[in-house]
This record gives structure tokens, sequence and C-alpha cells, in this order.
């Protein structure tokens, strides 16, 4: 069964080095997403994988086959981009039949037939017969996934092909896309900045930063156990609350405890005790996921500060706070914020499964 494999790959675009040791591996039937902020090399590499950019170093292998070399038309892709790539003098059929006429190989009536089911598929029926220039771009991505639809690639790749679009028109494509993708169950790669995308849709997401591999795995891992602190402080709306710490030994189990002048002070997991009595520094990153910030109960609380903002969202409510000069967030289900305001004080403590050490130096997870 095909897989898609990116070995080592290195490109370097003027004094910039775009991707510096990419690798992963997108298994047969795999819906792979590479999310990064702008500048990471995320299009750089899926344009080396399609053969648009040739890499300085490394390989990229399809089904077995090296075709680094390869020119794009060689590699029996499908390809959808942010810049929809159609012909402006052909009309929705024309456009959806040229990569089937300009391979070969595919009887006429097979081409038709094809074309049909994938423009029934997506609503183009009616439009088969229009120009280009007459369709909305909703209608003109459509058109650009119907192109993929309709070859039996060995993979499938996106480049950013919502960004351009509205929410609404946003949301029926990814179902479209998805459907695309468990029809042909072949290695698909998705190119990304946006996080609801990418949780939505990836059964596995790799984080990109700097042209490297921050992290892969599914959704759920990255958000609840990043592996650096790049990833906790990237993934997440609002992101994990990241505070220097030092750790301190309180009677066989450890805290954490905030910068100076703050009163935080984080009892730590005792399975965790093991590990840190090995690690031998007192500095560290705490993270803390904002919905394990809960209200505290009487008594002492691990956090006490002054709220700055109170955010409504459909179910939950954001509350952001300022702690011996550091902003945090916390998300409450909605009402039980109660009724906080700014400037009124706030008392919080933990969940310990919402918690993640870092090395202060490397930034890099302390525990599995």
């Amino acid at each position: 069964m095909p897989t898609l494999e990116v070995r080592g790959l290195v490109k370097q675009l003027g004094d910039h080095r775009a991707v510096d040791g990419m690798s992963f591996t997108v298994e047969d039937g795999q819906f792979f997403v590479l999310l990064g902020p702008s500048g990471c090399g995320k299009t750089t590499t899926l344009r080396i994988v399609c053969g648009l950019e040739h890499p300085d170093a490394g390989e990229v292998v399809i089904g077995g086959r090296d075709v680094t070399s390869l020119p794009s038309r060689d590699r029996n892709l499908g390809m959808v981009f942010q810049e929809y790539g159609l012909y402006p003098s052909m009309d929705v059929f024309g456009n959806m039949a040229y990569g089937l006429q300009a391979r070969g190989g595919v009887a006429k009536d097979e081409i038709e037939r094809r074309i049909r089911a994938a423009a029934d598929r997506l609503d183009l029926g009616p439009l088969l017969s229009s120009p280009i220039t007459d369709l909305s771009g909703g209608e003109q991505q459509r058109v650009a996934l119907g192109r993929a639809m309709v070859k039996d690639a060995d993979a499938y790749l996106f480049d950013e092909p919502l960004s351009n679009l509205d929410p609404k028109l946003r949301y029926r494509l990814r179902r479209d896309i998805l459907a695309l993708h468990r029809d042909k169950g072949r290695p698909s790669v998705y190119v990304t900045h946006d996080q609801t995308e990418a949780f939505a849709m990836g059964d596995v997401v790799a984080v990109l930063a700097n042209g490297r591999v921050q992290q892969i795995g599914p959704p759920d891992e990255l958000a609840e156990r990043p592996a650096n602190v790049f990833v906790a402080g990237f993934v997440g709306s609002p992101p994990m609350n990241l505070l220097p710490a030092r750790l301190r030994p309180v009677n066989g189990a450890y805290v954490a405890h905030g910068p100076d002048g703050s009163d935080t002070a984080l009892p730590l997991p005792p399975a965790w005790s093991d590990t840190l009595s090995r690690y031998g520094k007192e500095q560290v990153t705490v993270g803390i996921r904002p919905d394990a910030l809960v209200p505290a109960a009487d008594g002492d609380a691990a956090i006490s500060g002054e709220v700055t903002d109170v955010e409504p969202l459909i179910g939950e409510t954001v509350v952001r706070l300022r702690t011996a000069g550091r902003m945090m967030a916390a998300i409450f289900r909605a009402g039980e914020e109660g009724s906080l305001a700014p400037g009124d004080s706030v008392r919080l403590d933990v969940a310990p499964e919402g918690l993640r050490l870092f090395d202060h130096d490397s930034e890099q997870a302390l525990m599995p």
C-alpha cells in the first residue's frame, strides 16, 4: 500500500534555511496535517513533495518509489492549492478534465463518467459548461477539488486551500475534502496555519517551526502533552500558560514556586518525584492548560491574580488575569466564572492533569 515518506529534506532560499532536516511518514489512508505559523516551512515542504521545488538534500518516497528527481507531472499526485490554478480560457468541464487528458491513458467516456460523478458530489453539475471567470471563489475552489478528485493518484496534497473563503464555505469544503480523502484511501497531506482546521481534519498533525518538525501526533496529544515550549505556546486557543518556576522538595514531593513577587505555589503530582529527583536542576518552565485552572475552594489557592478581561464564548468563558506581572488565561464552563469582572481578585487551583514541565534551557518537556 502506498505511503508517503519525507526523509531529511533541506532547502535553502537565499540566506534563509526554509526547510531544515524535515522528516515524516504518511501512511496509506492517513490524513496528515502540517501546521505552523507563516514562514515555518510548511508550504516549501509541500512544494518539494509535489516537485515544484527541488531539495538541497533529502528524499521524497511515494509508494516505495524515490520520486525526488522526477518532475511534478510524473509523480501521480492530486493537488489543490490556495490559488486555484484554473485555466480561465476553459469551462468547468475542461478544467476538471485537463489533467486526465494531458496524462493520457484514460478513455474519453471514462473521463466523462469521472467528471460527472465528481461534479454531482460537489454540486457543480449545472456549472460544467460555465466559464471559470463566471464562478465565485468557493465554486472555483470546488472545481480545483474536483480536478484532484477525478485522478487516481498515489497521494493527495492540499496547500491552504480554504484560506481565501468565508467561514461557511470553509466548513462545507472541509467536509468535501475529507470525503475525497475517505473515498480515495490514499495518503493526504494538508498544509494550514489554522488550528481549528488542523484539529478538526487531521488524523495526525505535525507542528512546524523554523523549518523543523517540533512534534508529530494526534491532535489531543499535542494539546495535552506538548513536546516543547514552542508547541505549548502555539497550540490551543488560548494556548498553554507558561511560567518560570523553581522546584522545591516538600515532604518527598515537589512544589513549583512562581517567579519572585508571586505567591504561586503548584504542588506537582507525586508520580513525578522520582524523575524530578534525578533531574538535578531547580529552574523550570511550568505549563498550565487554561482548562485546568478552576476556582479555588476555601483555603490556600495555587494562583491568585487580578482579572483583566472576561470573554464569553459559546459554552465557555475565557478569563484573563494578571499575576506577578504576567498574563494568564483560564477557560471556565459557561456560568462557572460567576460574576467575575475586570479588576476583581481571583483565586485559582490547578487540576494536576493540566500541568506540564519543561527544561528551562532546552525548552523540552521533562515528562513523557
